[in-house]
This record gives C-alpha cells, structure tokens and sequence, in this order.
C-alpha cells in the first residue's frame, strides 16, 4: 500500500488497479514455436554453407524463428530503446562519488541528442523513449520525455523496503505500457536501457538474491569507485540481504524489497516484449538484474531475452550464466544507458538476414538454370520521389524483366502525359517487355523467369476503384451501392495480397507513400488514401524489403 506519511509518493487513488496489466502479459507469454523451430533448424542446415558455420549465430536466428513463430524470421527493425530513469535511496550510504542530481543532468543529455546512447541508435536508426519512472527531481516537460514517476526515488534498501509492493508493480507496468507502445508503433526489436546514480547497487542485491551469489561477487565497481568505496558498498548489499532475507519464489518481493524503479520497469519492459513475441536486448548488468525478475515471474520469457553483450560488472556474468544467455558482444563495456544493446542489434540482424536472404543448395541449383530464389520488393515514395527510377536499378539491366505499367495509356488527347510515358520507355533497357494491364494477379500467378517491376500500385488502385464505381457521384448518395463497390475492392486487394504472398517470381513494385503526396480532401481523395493505405500496409506485411524514397534518397525499412 501507499505510504501516507511519505510526502513523494504520487500515488493517485483513480489509477486502476496495479497488477492487471501485469497479470494479462503474464497470461500472454508463451514457448517458442516448435514448428518454426524445426523448420529454422532444417533451412540452417540446407544453406549455402558448411553446416554450422555461422555458429551461435545459427542458434540465435532459430530463435527468432520460433519467437515469431516463423521461418525465415522478420526483420528486428525498426527498433525501440527504452532507457528507464530512477534515484536511489541507498544513495545516501556513499556507494557513489556521483551526486544524485547527475541523473537529471543525464536526461537532459538524452533528449538534447548529445549523449553516447544517441549516437549509436542514430547509427542503427533506433528509435530512443527516455522514462521518468522515479527520477528525484521534478522534469520540466520536454519532447522524447514520458512522465510516469511512481515516486521520487526509492528508500534505503539497506535500512528498509526500497518499495512498497504495489509500487514496484506500478513501476512494472509501466515498462509494459512503454513496450506496448513501441510495438503498436511498429518496432519489431526492442532493447533496454537506464539511467540512474547508484543503481548498480541494487542490481547487485537483486543478483545475489537470485543466484545465491556472495554480496562481493555480485557487486562491481559501477561508475569506477575506489577500493574504500567499494567496500562499503559490498556491505551494504550484505546488510540488505541480511535484513531483507529476500526469497526468490516471491520474485515481486525480492523487487520491492532491494531493487529499483527503473529495474522494476525493465523487468516489465522485458515481460511485454516476450509477450509480443518479439526480441528484446538486454543492455548490461542492469537489465541483467531484471531479466532475473522477469524469468522468475514467466520462465519462457527469456526466449525473447538477447544478452547484447557482457559488462564488465561482475554480477552481469552471474546474472547471464543463471539466465542461460551468451553474450553477443564481450567489450569490457560498463556505461550502461543502452549503448551496449545497440551495438548488438547489427549481429541480431545479421542472425535474422542469414534466414531470409542466404540462399539454399537447392536455390542456387535453381539459380543456375535460371530460377533464382524470388524476392519481394516494396518502393514507396512520394510523387517524383525517384521511387520508380530506383525501382528499376534494383531490377538491374543484364538480363529479361517485364515492366508492367498500370497507368493510363498514352493518348492524344493528353499530350503532356504521352511526352512521359515516351521518355519512361526510352529509358527501359532493350531487353525489358513492357505490358500495360491492371490485370497484375494473373502475372503474379503466371510461370515466367523474369522478374516483375509493377509501377505502380497505387494507380492500379485508382483505375479499379474507378471501375468498381467507388468514384461515381451515385456511390456517394446510393449507401447499398457504396458499400456493394467497397466490398469489391476489398476483395480485388485481398486477391492481390493471396498472389504477392504466392508468388514463385521476383517482383519489385512501386507506390506511393500515404501522407507523402497531395491527397484533395474531398470523399474520393479520402476514400483512395484510405484503401491505398490499406493495401501498402498488407503488401509490405508480405515483402521481403521495403523501401522508402525521400528526395531521391532511398531507405530501407525492412
């Protein structure tokens, strides 16, 4: 329960009641998918390449398989970091030079973009949520910050309960609601993060309480402290676990009783993350710390769980070999804020790439009488983006590849519009078919080795709205017949999609990005950007890459 005698406890009576966001994510965690697994297994063992010698590489992309429940695996990107902020009471028991303020200073350096963690997600284009979860200072309200203190720091571990329970159950959840928000935003990897002066201390009590570690083997010199320094620190964390006698069967106990807020977020970060069935990376011993707290809440969580890499805190190497994780990285790396997670999401990548994009013996067998392995491609871009240019580098000039143009033909009665479909052609290498139909079903079925570039979908759209009578002034004041053309186009899209998803041929298609271009705001503007958004979302569901054309600049997004 709240502490009424404690003036910095924000608890708000209206706020629903702790633990049934908890306790819904804990019902949602599941193995990993046995099917997916074997089949993961067996293309890793099929691939161009000597069984086995991509070594824990191989293991780590099975694993993505059997979180997703498919083989090959998606992509994790985007990805999202989430870098938790708290103070601690223990503070006051000088087991840091650091002044407490450093971790408001700290944040201020994250959203300013000048800190180390922004510049590694700038690299791997990660996308950064600083959380204010239990910071001592009072935030002014910035961009990229998210409010959600449940208190101004936790007590002193070491004389008392450093939460209350149903504080360190708030603090969970709000690490479920920051992933949850995340994926629903469409990352498809999240990674850990933290920030907050003496919080290697309780890390160190939480993973002695849950391995059976001494309190010197499981505390480190943190931010670098002296030998003074860190003896009493060790002793501190010996008078917690004297005084708490935490029992690990009551993992949320243990939580309350030594650990702090943003470990208490990240344990619930790490629970959302399994149970949406996506990847998470731990950053380092902090994140080690709560990964004990969530694998004792939900064992098959840590199926999600990538060790990023291995601290060079002490107790990350208990926390890890408990957790059965390997690191992915081993570079004596001990800042923390997530730095170390983000330099693993590139060997994470890689694991899910080798899946995806290495072929099998058979494929090159295929290859080398010209049926490749086909591949799946999404440009999106604004108009004169460069969208349909780069499309037709990415189909390349050295052998066959039927261009389908579903624009209008050229006629003479549109001058303007022939010039540019005459210099569009002209541009085509020779041997490069052009077929001007809407009919791209039957192409996407039909048995043909040469590549499809389809440009573009999004006037295919218009051209079969039209033809169903979306646009007609009757479909705007006639609901039965609206809703009778509606259905049509929904039929012709899931028709498309069946077909992409089916389809035996490399095919590279064009469209335009929703919110990229001027779209009148009129019912038919409303209705194209609608359904076109719709189709773009089901058929980059289904890519192999997916791209995006700004300024003539290419992206990829998956």
């Amino acid at each position: 329960m709240p502490d009424p005698t404690d003036p910095t406890d924000p608890t708000d009576p209206t706020d629903p009641t702790p633990g049934s966001r908890l306790d819904e994510t804990l019902a949602a965690i599941r193995p990993l998918s046995a099917t997916a697994v074997a089949r993961a297994r067996e293309r890793q063992d099929a691939l161009a390449k000597p069984r086995g010698a991509l070594g824990v590489l191989e293991d780590l992309g099975v694993r993505l398989a059997g979180l997703a429940g498919t083989c090959p695996p998606p992509l994790p990107e985007p990805a999202g970091l989430a870098v938790f902020a708290g103070d601690h009471g223990v503070h006051g028991q000088q087991v840091s030079p650091w002044p407490q303020e450093i971790t408001a200073a700290m944040i201020a350096v994250f959203l300013s973009g000048g800190a180390t963690v922004n510049a590694f997600a700038r690299q791997v284009g990660a996308r950064i949520r600083v959380v204010d979860v239990g910071v001592a200072a009072d935030l002014p309200p910035a961009p990229g910050l998210l409010a959600r203190k449940v208190r101004r720091g936790t007590r002193d571990l070491s004389t008392g309960p450093a939460m209350t329970r149903e504080e360190a159950i708030r603090a969970v959840e709000v690490g479920i609601e920051v992933a949850d928000g995340l994926v629903a935003e469409g990352c498809r990897c999240l990674l850990t993060g933290d920030m907050g002066i003496a919080n290697t201390t309780p890390a160190a009590a939480l993973i002695a309480a849950f391995t059976g570690a001494s309190a010197e083997q499981a505390t480190g010199r943190g931010t670098g402290i002296d030998d003074g320094t860190w003896t009493r620190k060790v002793e501190v964390v010996r008078r917690a676990l004297e005084l708490h006698r935490p029992d690990p069967a009551d993992p949320l106990g243990v939580l309350a009783a030594v650990g702090g807020l943003e470990h208490a977020a990240t344990v619930g970060f790490l629970l959302a993350a399994a149970a949406h069935r996506v990847p998470v990376v731990l950053d380092g011993v902090i994140a080690g710390s709560a990964a004990l707290v969530a694998a004792a809440l939900a064992p098959d969580a840590t199926s999600a769980f990538v060790a990023g890499h291995l601290s060079a805190e002490p107790g990350a190497r208990l926390a890890l070999s408990h957790l059965d994780l390997r690191p992915v990285l081993d570079l004596d790396l001990r800042l923390g804020e997530g730095t170390g997670a983000l330099l693993a999401l590139p060997i994470l990548t890689a694991a899910a790439r080798a899946l995806r994009e290495v072929a099998t013996l058979e494929e090159l067998r295929g290859a080398s009488t010209g049926a490749g392995r086909p591949r799946r491609i999404l440009v999106l871009g604004g108009a004169r983006s460069g969208k349909s240019s780069t499309a037709e580098a990415m189909a390349g000039t050295s052998g066959p590849v039927t261009y389908v143009a579903t624009g209008p033909k050229p006629s003479a009665d549109d001058p303007e519009w022939a010039e540019r479909v005459r210099l569009h052609r002209e541009r085509r290498p020779a041997s490069w078919t052009t077929v001007e139909t809407h009919d791209l079903v039957a192409l996407l079925k039909a048995e043909a080795a040469e590549p499809l570039l389809v440009d573009c979908l999004s006037t295919w759209l218009a051209a079969t709205m039209d033809a169903r009578g979306l646009f007609a002034p009757e479909a705007e004041t006639d609901g039965e017949a609206a809703a009778k053309a509606d259905a049509a186009i929904r039929a012709e899209v899931d028709a498309l999609e069946e077909a992409w998803r089916a389809t035996d041929r490399t095919v590279i298609a064009v469209s335009n990005e929703v919110g990229s271009g001027v779209v009148p705001a009129t019912r038919s503007g409303r209705l194209f950007r609608d359904h076109l958004g719709v189709l773009n979302t089901r058929i980059a569901a289904a890519a192999d890459e997916v791209w995006l054309l700004t300024a003539g600049i290419p992206q990829r997004l998956r």
